[in-house]
């Protein structure tokens, strides 16, 4: 089985880290995206190491060309202090495979069955259990990266609009230092004004 692909086929957010949120003595649920980034069919799969703990919906399906899917993780209730003890061990794996175009009269798992399994990729999530505090402080953080990265960014393409501004200015001022050099016409004028006089001097007085 692929380990994953030399073009990223299929974008999932989460990327790596799959949050719950408590109380975990009732249902807690959240969600992966899959965004299919090909022209062609995506046929996915979700499985979990816990499957007596969660709940996927959908667990499996067909992703159109460009299209995206929601699937809804549902963790059933359980004791909280056992959850803290399983932080980051229960784990998501997403398989992913493009579709055969003429494979559009198969079912879901006639398509699993025949895929070509060294063409399937997979994306392994871990689930991490967190408070309602401690949501917002990461979603905060989450905020505040993003906008660093977004001012880091705008710094950068500043920097980049600077540099083509100096070189403008540069190659400006060149042009103009040269439409502003003093003609040469009045010193070839004097040349040749004394070269007459001499030649009138020595014709006339010599």
């Amino acid at each position: 089985m692929a380990k994953g692909s030399v073009v990223n086929i299929l974008e999932i957010s989460p990327e790596d880290k799959l949050f719950f949120t408590g109380p975990f003595t009732e249902i807690s649920k959240t969600h992966i995206t899959l965004k299919n980034a090909t022209f062609k069919s995506i046929i996915f799969k979700i499985k979990t190491t816990e499957p007596k703990k969660y709940c996927v919906r959908p667990n499996q399906g067909i992703i159109g060309p460009q299209d995206s899917a929601t699937a809804t993780v549902i963790l059933q209730p359980l004791d909280e202090e056992l959850l803290s003890s399983s932080q980051g061990q229960h784990k998501f794996q997403i398989l992913h495979t493009l579709k055969d175009d003429g494979d559009s009269l198969k079912s879901i798992e006639e398509l699993w069955i025949s895929a070509n399994h060294a063409l399937v990729f997979h994306h392994k999530l871990r689930c991490y259990f967190e408070t309602e505090i401690e949501t917002q402080h990461r979603m905060k953080d989450k905020d505040l990266q993003f906008n660093i990265t977004e001012l880091r960014s705008k710094v950068d393409e500043l920097k980049r609009q600077n540099t083509k501004l100096n070189i403008s200015l540069s190659e400006t001022q060149k042009r103009l230092d040269i439409a502003l050099k003093p003609s040469q016409f009045p010193d070839l004028l004097i040349y040749i004004v004394v070269a007459i006089l001499g030649w009138l001097f020595a014709k006339f007085i010599i």
